[in-house]
């Protein structure tokens, strides 16, 4: 059986690659012509998923083993006192959710955003869009602004939403999920 990372990746990228499919398609179907298929950006959404998400998937552990979203009790103070039977269920950190969101979205969103802003320039560079490296930074710099702020309309909610309600081993596949929807916009934006 392949591992949680392996199986996030292939779910994000076959996600990623149908996100591209639909973008096409609303965009053929935008300026009324026959749809045909561009490999090209397939593949580079493909690819960049396969780079990012196995990062992304470590993140989230290593912020749930920072801020544990449900700790574990504290351990008997003396010997003579027996642990407490856990008759309900943990109760959600409100501080270290609070804590997770707040490191996530100080650290991994702008990088996500840089990083991908870098990937799909620098692939617009290797097929001869643009001329130089200096230009591709360039062009980064001048489109992070405008796409972080964007990002920021949704993923806050999104990564709010993942603390609190779903389990850090499906936390990359929601996000997947809602990639799906961001996927098809960036798709758009960047056509």
């Amino acid at each position: 059986m392949p591992s949680p990372i392996v199986i996030s990746t292939i779910q994000g990228t076959i996600l990623s690659i149908i996100s591209n499919i639909l973008a096409q398609f609303i965009k053929a179907c935008r300026s009324n012509t026959p749809l045909t298929l561009n490999p090209t950006p397939m593949l580079t959404f493909a690819l960049y998923s396969i780079l990012s998400t196995p990062p992304n998937y470590l993140w989230q552990e290593l912020l749930e083993s920072w801020f544990p979203s449900y700790p574990a009790p504290p351990p008997p103070t003396s010997k003579s006192e027996k642990p407490a039977k856990q008759q309900h269920p943990p109760t959600l950190s409100i501080s270290n959710t609070i804590k997770k969101f707040l490191t996530d979205q100080a650290i991994s969103a702008p990088l996500n955003t840089l990083a991908f802003l870098a990937f799909m320039k620098g692939c617009a560079l290797a097929s001869g869009s643009h001329t130089s490296t200096s230009q591709v930074l360039r062009l980064v710099l001048l489109d992070f602004p405008a796409l972080h702020i964007a990002s920021l309309k949704l993923w806050p909610a999104v990564g709010l939403l993942s603390f609190t309600l779903i389990p850090v081993e499906r936390r990359v596949v929601f996000g997947c999920l809602v990639a799906m929807g961001w996927n098809i916009y960036l798709g758009l934006v960047m056509s």
